[in-house]
């Protein structure tokens, strides 16, 4: 099998790419060798979502990548790495692209130059854009079984095109899916106090938000709300008088969004002080994430008038990193002759924090010994401020059951939830819960009878955690063997579900799993139902997957087009494309 070269991953971003990166243009089979050196930099830098592409080859006359996804590919699979090998044609190219590929996928053994078959896939490209997933591995089995000796690993993909082959799989179409909003809809919710009821009076002024959210966030608001400390806080207007009212409002900004203020939004305030006092603020609701992004905004105010304020607040607060980063800074003898001039370190220091006067004396020392140069800027400690854990925690909430005040009746089940949660992720529940749909849905109990119980479960867990649970992985595998197997009625029931709720975001996540489950025998009822309630993209794969003559011969003489008899639009549809189809032919 012929070689079509080797690209080099290192540190998250491709580098150079071996001279015989095109050996194999002229080939139908060939091989490609993905080298991934620094796997857990990738996996660092590379979220959710993002991939990291190979250079290109060619392989049967056509161009192609591989897509390297450290950290999944989809929302649902955090805890997985995926590969995807992506057709690269641009639209410029006259003749359609047609054609079957075979590509097995595996794993280099760099010791012993072993090649171990990770899986074997038939995929049909019919378009220029395609991409095919060609293997997706659990974190914990990869990194158990693949780097046992270094943070580096070899992939191999061999590719072989058969062109004017068919297959009966559909294309799925290049969607992308929008990053999670639950931030955005929450602070959506703040703004606009639908359903709040607590009310903060912070030196005067009053802030309205909703238990059940503070709970979820903090533990200390937790204990206050719905703990033992519950007794002193049962009024509905809660009194702080030791925290500056901008400070609070920040505070509950952070809780609903899991964000805070670029630093150009807040010119007119004096946003050095105000980080200091958010991080006391977060310090005191036990807000770890906040905490931290405090720290680095206060790494990057460090000078000769903020460090020794800055310094005594973080040896109070326990903040290891700002503290190191303020006593990089006075190690430098330009820097701490400035601060000594200006008296301020006898005043607080020695009353304050004694304790870190030795260890100042320590590290100038060493610093000395080691003949270091001066430096008039603080070094920025390595203060990781670790990804949104937003919708852990209201996932928390909905499992907890803490503070719920609406139950609904799907089935013989009851499953309990927040109003102001559904309300702030769809207009509907708003709607229901809160606006002019109210009267009907004044019960504490709402009924739903025309929903399967376990598909209301899946969506609530969707408006809690902005993601759809994984579907287990011998289900996967079992829909792909098995043309006739159900397993897709769960996603149309979900899409339904989520059209219904306006849940915009859940819509596409289940149109793209839906593409990857068209077969023959579901095409026709996918493309009905996609034609029904306007779903374009899972309509369009079907369109695709039919304009395969072998596709459309096997959907005709099981008599799935009889189905399509009263749909007249999607008969125009399917004729147009066939048309162009042949017209470029």
């Amino acid at each position: 099998m012929a070689f079509t070269g080797i690209s080099f991953i290192g540190n998250g971003t491709p580098l150079t790419q071996s001279a015989s990166s095109i050996s194999a243009a002229r080939d139908d089979s060939a091989y490609h060798l993905l080298v991934v050196q620094g796997y857990s930099s990738t996996k660092k830098y590379t979220p959710n979502g993002k991939c990291i592409r190979s250079r290109r080859f060619r392989v049967g006359g056509y161009r192609w990548l591989i897509e390297y996804y450290p950290n999944g590919s989809l929302s649902e699979d955090p805890g997985c790495l995926s590969f995807y090998l992506y057709l690269d044609e641009d639209h410029a190219v006259e003749v359609p692209v047609e054609a079957e590929v075979q590509c097995r996928f595996g794993f280099v053994n760099q010791d012993v130059g072993k090649y171990y078959l990770g899986s074997e896939k038939r995929c049909y490209f019919s378009s220029h854009g395609c991409w095919r997933c060609l293997g997706v591995h659990r974190r914990e089995d990869f990194e158990l079984y693949h780097l046992k000796m270094s943070d580096n690993f070899t992939v191999r993909f061999d590719v072989k095109v058969t062109k004017k082959a068919v297959h009966n799989s559909a294309a799925v179409p290049f969607v992308v899916v929008p990053p999670p909003d639950i931030g955005k809809h929450l602070n959506g919710l703040l703004l606009s106090g639908d359903g709040a009821d607590v009310t903060f009076e912070v030196n005067g002024e009053a802030f309205i938000a909703h238990r059940c959210v503070l709970a979820s966030r903090s533990s200390v608001f937790k204990a206050e709300l719905f703990g033992p400390m519950v007794e002193g806080t049962t009024s509905n207007v809660i009194r702080i008088d030791d925290i500056d009212a901008h400070v609070f409002k920040l505070l509950l900004a952070f809780i609903y969004s899991d964000s805070v203020p670029e630093e150009d939004e807040e010119e007119d305030k004096d946003m050095g002080v105000i980080w200091q006092h958010l991080l006391v603020a977060a310090d005191r609701y036990d807000l770890q994430r906040l905490r931290l992004m405090c720290e680095v905004r206060l790494c990057r105010n460090i000078n000769t008038t903020t460090v020794v304020p800055i310094l005594v607040l973080a040896e109070q607060h326990y903040c290891r990193g700002l503290k190191e980063a303020c006593l990089d800074f006075l190690s430098s003898p330009t820097n701490l002759q400035e601060v000594v001039a200006d008296g301020v370190l006898d005043h607080l220091l020695i009353s304050s924090c004694p304790s870190v006067l030795k260890e100042l004396i320590v590290k100038l020392a060493l610093k000395f010994d080691d003949n270091f140069g001066d430096a008039s800027e603080a070094v920025l400690p390595l203060l990781e401020v670790p990804e949104s854990d937003l919708h852990q925690h209201l996932s928390w909430l909905l499992k907890s059951e803490e503070g719920t005040d609406v139950t609904f009746q799907v089935g013989s089940e009851t499953l309990s939830a927040h109003r102001c949660v559904l309300a702030a992720r769809s207009t509907v529940f708003r709607a229901e819960l809160f606006g002019q749909m109210k009267e009907d849905s004044t019960n504490s109990v709402i009924r739903i009878d025309d929903m399967e119980a376990n598909v209301f479960r899946l969506l609530l867990t969707f408006i809690y955690s902005d993601s759809v649970p994984n579907m287990k992985e011998d289900e996967k595998e079992q829909l792909e063997k098995n043309e006739d197997d159900d397993s897709d009625v769960t996603w149309q029931q979900l899409l339904m579900a989520a059209d219904r709720y306006d849940l915009q975001r859940m819509r596409i996540i289940c149109q793209v799993s839906l593409c990857k489950c068209i077969r023959v025998t579901t095409v026709v009822k996918f493309l009905v139902l996609a034609e029904k309630h306007n779903y374009r993209w899972l309509k369009e794969s079907c369109l695709d997957f039919l304009e395969i003559p072998a596709n459309l011969q096997e959907v005709m003489a099981a008599g799935g087009l009889n189905n399509l008899s009263s749909c007249s639009s999607i008969l125009i549809d399917l004729i147009a494309k066939l048309a162009s189809l042949k017209r470029d032919n």
